[in-house]
């Protein structure tokens, strides 16, 4: 089994740091040049908003030299940096390469310095401020909680796979109203990165696939009280080519899949949703639209009924893939694919990924098409109405997966 560095190894001696109010780790790539301008973005959110705490940024980069691994830098203005590898936790091709391993190397250096609360920032975030520390640390450090998620300032269309896929679905299944329900970064209280090291996940499908689903999942499932905080705009600096949509689409699904199975204790029970604590107030839509064309998704979409007719006859139920073979006939400006089915489909796929009606992996990147369907008809729904549209349709989206939830409740059992 993997196992995560243990102290010593992320903070040998002799340059041991002593103890620190707040651990802010940061994953870095070899870009010296994100490390210094987000060091400087924390400098300035500690003597903001934090003035008198004590702080170490904990630097994790793969491609450090050995040399370097548990090397205390000082900055100017007093501020520690620990310099840390990832721990050996096995990643994914997708882009969370060393993500997993940097969270829980970033955990542990956390426990050693016997911090009081945790913050995760993202290096690769071009609209980060001094603000997001406020808000990532302040809910722990002043007001007691345990989990803090960020809450992102979103544009029309944008992050349309977390908008009609993830957000109703753990709604659905925990009954909680997350805007975001991702921890891409998070704060969190020095007992919560106890109990969530203590965890036996780290080495598992989970952890290598999606740990930013499984963090607030864990807490929630542990009566750790969980918050929301408003950071704004969540842009990344520009990168290399994004990965396949199947690929995508296949992690998140196989992720959330995975943890529905293993918590199913936590949410077979459960009707319903309750509001989530938010700290800051709720962003207006943004005024930036992402590039998107509904009438590309919907060929994605149809192709999809043409290839994958064989599987989805041994994953949907047959009321369920009628409905879809009747819309792959729609033209574009009649195409609507309801609610209710979008519900079922996803509930489909997640019985049979439960019940390994063949490869997992095959199951879950063949929801890829029906995705592009779904996001087609919130785009053909939504577009030259008001900008509160597609928040509203998302809403009504969610409502269904919980309407619809005794579907798959009776299934499962």
């Amino acid at each position: 089994m993997d196992r995560a560095l243990p102290p010593a190894d992320v903070n040998p001696e002799p340059d041991r740091p002593e103890a620190a109010d707040l651990t802010v780790g940061l994953l870095t790539t070899g870009e010296s040049s994100r490390l210094e301008t987000v060091a400087k973005i924390v400098q300035d959110g500690m003597l903001t908003h934090l003035a008198g705490l004590t702080m170490v940024l904990v630097h994790v980069d793969a491609t450090l030299p050995d040399d370097q691994v548990g090397e205390v830098e000082h900055t100017a203005d007093g501020m520690r940096v620990l310099h840390a590898q990832p721990a050996r936790t096995m990643s994914t091709e997708d882009g969370l390469a060393g993500w997993n391993g940097a969270v829980r190397t970033v955990l542990d250096a956390s426990r050693t310095l016997q911090s009081r609360a945790v913050v995760m920032l993202n290096a690769g975030i071009a609209s980060m401020t001094s603000e997001w520390l406020r808000g990532l640390a302040q809910p722990i450090l002043k007001e007691g909680c345990a989990f803090v998620l960020p809450v992102y300032e979103r544009g029309r269309y944008e992050g349309t796979l977390t908008q009609v896929f993830v957000v109703p679905l753990m709604r659905a299944l925990f009954g909680h109203q997350f805007w975001h329900p991702m921890a891409d970064e998070f704060g969190c209280s020095g007992e919560v990165a106890q109990f969530l090291l203590a965890q036996d996940i780290w080495s598992t499908d989970i952890a290598r696939q999606g740990l930013e689903f499984w963090l607030p999942v864990a807490c929630a499932d542990a009566a750790l009280p969980v918050v929301q905080s408003v950071l704004g705009p969540r842009i990344m600096a520009p990168t290399g080519p994004q990965p396949p949509l199947g690929s995508t689409v296949g992690r998140v699904a196989g992720a959330l899949f995975s943890i529905a199975e293993r918590h199913e204790a936590g949410w077979l029970d459960v009707r319903g949703s309750e509001p989530v604590a938010l700290f800051g107030a709720m962003p207006a839509p943004a005024k930036r639209v992402a590039a998107i064309d509904p009438e590309r998704m919907l060929e994605g979409f149809r192709q999809g009924v043409r290839d994958l007719l064989p599987i989805w006859e041994r994953i949907l139920s047959p009321e369920s893939l009628g409905d879809v073979l009747v819309l792959s006939e729609y033209p574009t400006g009649e195409f609507r694919l309801a609610d209710r089915l979008w519900a079922r489909l996803v509930f489909d796929f997640l019985l049979a990924y439960r019940a390994r009606v063949m490869y997992r992996s095959h199951i879950a990147q063949s929801l890829a098409p029906l995705y592009l369907g779904c996001a087609a008809s919130l785009v053909l729904e939504t577009r030259g109405r008001p900008e509160a549209a597609v928040s509203e349709a998302a809403d009504r989206l969610a409502r269904a997966f919980e309407g619809e939830k005794q579907y798959l409740v009776d299934r499962w059992r």
